[in-house]
């Protein structure tokens, strides 16, 4: 809309992770296992990565993504 400012949420460094290792199709029990966390903390970082880019499932989060150029090997301008 005229006028809205959009601020581009910030990651953390875990989230970042996390973000990476989803959009290589890694489990909750994958991530956990190769971070050495527990599966809980994986799943509340893929909710507060829903929140943060008001999306409302993974594919969701992924395309927010790689439209913001966060998930390497694909292109910002690629259309979704």
């Amino acid at each position: 809309m005229k006028g809205e400012i959009f601020i581009k949420p910030t990651l953390t460094r875990r989230e970042e992770e996390i973000l990476r290792l989803i959009s290589q199709e890694y489990t909750s029990n994958e991530i956990a296992r190769l971070l050495e966390i527990s599966v809980r903390t994986v799943e509340t970082h893929r909710k507060n990565l829903l929140i943060k880019t008001s999306s409302n499932s993974v594919v969701g989060l992924l395309k927010y993504a790689i439209q913001q150029g966060w998930v390497p090997g694909f292109y910002r301008n690629t259309k979704l």
